[in-house]
């Protein structure tokens, strides 16, 4: 490789072996010089390069007694010398590419060996130096070209011609894999010229400068090489996954090396040879500048070119960050797999995605003890979290798909403070075992002296909801994991928009603990309901019904709580803004109460004497507004049907006039229900099946039950009808589903009606009941929710589906998934979906003190809120 011509060179990426100028036994391309196929191969030593093989005889000894001895100069042997001590090598650019037809248009031999030995014997060893370093840059430029006239000629022109892309993506495939060489072509066609007419002025003769011309031509390079340079790995990917997949393109790959013209050279090396030229211009201007005095015309153009083309470099390697993470996340696409008949859309190949950790996280600790003992390879990625099992192959890493993947929005890294058990709670999870249980037990930082630092992965929702504990060494790691989580999920927040579309506004979370043990007492009491309220001071206070009573409190006021009403079991609250009625519903009766007189200090009337009984046995009521009139309906059960009551309040509370009202006269021959005090009956109704909500259109009322939605009109009670048909065949997802099937609710968006079930919705027309089909090929739903909710809500544009883990929030036109509110314990204290803006309230266990309860109002950011078609 060092000999003179070299036998053997290194192909201009194999940056190792150009630098040092060694053979290694690596991945290292090297072929065999030209000329030396051509029967050129050296059949003896040429003692002048090489040491003396005298073992005493030095360099610095002036020669031995052989006639042929290296040590002993002469004037071939300085000539040799000269040659011998140019700073860049000769070999670091040796001829790689076959020589074009008509040859090299300047030499590529040493400029000592081309010029007079009169005038090499006047020049000082820099200025060789200089000189060869000079003629580097030129005959290199011509290589350089070269390999880029191969690319374009031989094989972006052959791939045209040869059929072996399909015709209908071949332009897009050229475009992505050869991007803009055309560009490169064109400017290093330009320099070239330049240089040829350089080279040619001065043959046999000192060329005085060269900077000038570069600094002229690199003015042009940023675009060109910036846009290339990064890409070109990611080219050499899709180039080779192209090959695996379409043999007549492979074909052609293995045509081009046997190429006359490519010197059998692969298609990387044309492919790749802007990036290496691109590393390779510093290296040669350095080397130039070091042999140039700083007093040389020269010096400053050269010092500019080398912060030119350091700049570009600079911008270049920034770019090819973005690409390197692709390709590292390809491969990792191409590496998993997954069990038999099971497969995911890890969406991988999209260019945006990141990778923000990958490692071991292991599954066992200490005394901990599962049947699979395999530790799992974990990724965080940008939109998920994957768990897989690694495997060692010969062809690489294999990383085999555990479980569903998590999406990042359904992860939640459990406070392990918070994470006890064995304890039985609402819900089932899936333990990582893949058995259904209680969750695992740990203090923090495991159960056992050197058992490790737990981790624990929540996966939300049933249908694919697990909880997975994990150990790390230390809490470092662990630190890690936790980081690159939450950095995961920020990015996600920030492409899909920096503001939460629902915010939790706090109404308490201070005041109310739980009941771990014997009755509630005090503000130690389960929260069950709430209802916000305006006093006749103009006050917003909350009333937040209790296992221990209803309380009221000042909004924005933590010490302002005290208990107004001592029941037990508060189940419901509504509040009748237009008369100033409050409704507290309990476990055993309904009663109505003025809002006014229970806030008022002043009030010294016993709560009995101003409270009004409305109905025994009730399960729930619903106030709303129908066919012009404000309604209180509330439900019994009588057997298998469910008998309803529509009551209307004709008096204002608040109205001085309306005070003799307060007050209950008794008489023992009245049998008149007491409530007629404030309300009059409007109707009396049943269905045929148990019944769990009430909805109230402009004109009839929807009644949830069991079978599905029923509409009702109240001025006519023998017209209704069912939604959905169950005679109906295009309904045969709902009437013949696996599962049982829990009707939540109704709401009419636009001229359709949004069905909601406990595990799905869909839209059904107003006018007749048929389904509202989603377009060819789109399943009937809207949406499978996450999780299993007890409750579903609406707020134009969103529909809120609330499970005892999480709230999902979708979009009400597109069922797509746009917020996930995770907690503990939460539920559904208030919803009044009336008027241009519903008011929600939600309760769930507060996320730093787990033994106090959070009451939230869900409030939907001003941002969010456009002009889709709103509910009727």
């Amino acid at each position: 490789m060092v000999s003179q011509p070299p036998l053997f060179s290194p192909t201009q990426y194999s940056q190792k072996s150009l630098i040092t100028r060694m053979m290694y036994n690596s991945e290292d391309t090297y072929f065999i010089e030209e000329n030396a196929m051509d029967g050129e191969i050296p059949t003896g030593v040429f003692t002048a390069l090489t040491p003396c093989y005298s073992y005493s005889c030095r360099p610095e000894t002036g020669g031995c007694y052989s006639p042929r001895c290296p040590n002993n100069k002469s004037d071939q042997d300085l000539i040799a010398e000269y040659k011998d001590e140019v700073s860049v090598s000769r070999t670091a650019s040796t001829k790689s590419t076959a020589t074009p037809e008509g040859g090299w248009l300047v030499s590529h031999d040493a400029w000592a060996s081309r010029v007079d030995k009169e005038l090499l014997m006047s020049l000082d060893k820099k200025e060789i130096g200089r000189q060869e370093v000079l003629n580097e840059i030129i005959y290199s430029e011509e290589k350089f070209l070269a390999d880029l006239t191969i690319l374009h000629e031989v094989i972006v022109k052959g791939l045209e011609q040869s059929g072996a892309v399909e015709p209908s993506r071949l332009k897009d495939f050229i475009q992505i894999v050869f991007n803009n060489y055309e560009e490169l072509l064109e400017i290093s066609t330009a320099m070239f010229k330049d240089f040829l007419a350089l080279a040619r002025q001065y043959e046999g003769k000192c060329v005085p400068m060269i900077g000038d011309i570069m600094v002229q031509h690199m003015a042009f390079f940023e675009k060109p090489f910036v846009t290339y340079s990064p890409h070109a790995g990611l080219a050499k990917y899709i180039a080779e996954t192209e090959m695996k997949n379409n043999p007549e393109f492979e074909k052609f790959v293995k045509d081009i090396a046997k190429h006359e013209r490519t010197n059998r050279l692969p298609i990387w090396h044309y492919l790749l040879s802007p990036v290496t030229r691109m590393q390779r211009y510093p290296l040669l201007i350095e080397a130039l500048l070091k042999k140039t005095p700083e007093d040389h015309p020269d010096h400053a153009y050269l010092t500019r070119c080398l912060d030119m083309i350091r700049s570009i470099a600079a911008k270049a390697d920034n770019n090819a960050v973005h690409t390197r993470r692709q390709l590292a996340i390809l491969h990792i696409r191409d590496a998993i797999t997954f069990r038999q008949g099971e497969l995911y859309d890890l969406q991988l190949s999209d260019p945006n995605r990141r990778l923000y950790h990958q490692g071991v996280l292991k599954r066992r600790s200490g005394a901990m003890d599962v049947a699979d003992k395999t530790d799992i390879y974990v990724f965080v990625f940008d939109h998920m979290v994957l768990l897989t099992k690694q495997r060692k192959t010969s062809a690489g890493d294999e990383y085999h798909v555990w479980r569903k993947p998590i999406p990042l929005h359904m992860l939640v890294v459990q406070n392990n403070a918070n994470y006890k058990s064995p304890s039985k709670t609402s819900s089932a999870f899936q333990s990582f075992d893949g058995s259904t249980g209680t969750r695992y037990s740990s203090n923090g930082a495991g159960s056992a002296a050197g058992a490790g630092i737990m981790l624990v992965l929540h996966h939300l929702g049933s249908r694919g909801g697990s909880v997975y504990p994990f150990y790390c060494s230390s809490t470092e790691e662990k630190q890690v994991w936790v980081k690159a989580i939450e950095d995961a999920k920020m990015s996600l927040k920030k492409r899909h928009g920096d503001m939460d579309v629902f915010e939790l506004r706090p109404l308490d979370d201070t005041n109310f603990r739980h009941a771990t043990s014997g009755p509630p007492t005090g503000t130690t009491t389960r929260i069950n309901c709430s209802v916000p309220f305006v006093t006749a001071n103009d006050e917003r206070k909350i009333a937040i019904g209790t296992d221990n009573g209803v309380f009221f409190k000042t909004e924005g006021q933590d010490n302002s709580v005290r208990r107004i009403i001592q029941c037990e079991s508060v189940i419901q609250l509504g509040i009748m803004e237009k008369h100033h009625i409050l409704i507290v519903l309990t476990e055993k009766a309904l009663r109505a109460y003025p809002v006014d007189a229970l806030d008022s200090k002043n009030n010294t009337k016993a709560i009995d004497r101003i409270e009004m009984e409305i109905g025994q046995h009730v399960n729930f009521f619903q106030l709303g507004y129908c066919n012009g009139r404000d309604m209180l309906v509330y439900k019994k059960k009588k057997k298998t049907s469910s008998v309803f009551t529509a009551l209307e309040p004709f008096c204002d509370l608040r109205d001085p006039r309306n005070e003799k009202l307060l007050t209950p006269r008794t008489s023992l021959f009245s049998n008149k229900p007491e409530y007629l005090r404030w309300f009059k009956k409007y109707k009396d109704f049943y269905i045929g099946a148990e019944a769990s909500n009430i909805h109230f259109l402009k004109a009839k009322l929807n009644i949830v039950c069991e079978r599905g939605f029923e509409i009702i009109d109240p001025e006519n009670l023998t017209v209704g009808r069912d939604i959905p048909d169950s005679e109906d065949p295009q309904f045969n997802f709902v009437t013949r589903h696996p599962e049982p099937l829990k009707p939540l609710a109704m709401y009419r968006i636009n001229d359709k009606f949004l069905l909601c079930y406990d595990k799905f919705a869909f839209y059904v027309n107003n006018r007749n009941g048929s389904l509202v089909q989603r377009g060819p090929g789109k399943p009937p739903v809207l949406c499978e929710w996450e999780g299993t909710p007890t409750h579903i809500v609406y707020e134009h544009p969103y529909i809120l589906a609330i499970d005892p883990c999480f709230i999902e929030v979708r979009h009400v036109e597109t069922g797509e998934l746009v917020q996930i509110i995770s907690g503990e314990n939460i539920r559904l204290a208030y919803y009044n979906g009336g008027g241009d803006k519903p008011v929600i309230h939600v309760c769930m266990t507060h996320s730093q003190k787990p033994d106090t309860q959070a009451l939230f109002h869900l409030s939907l950011n001003s941002n969010h809120r456009n002009s889709f078609p709103r509910r009727a």
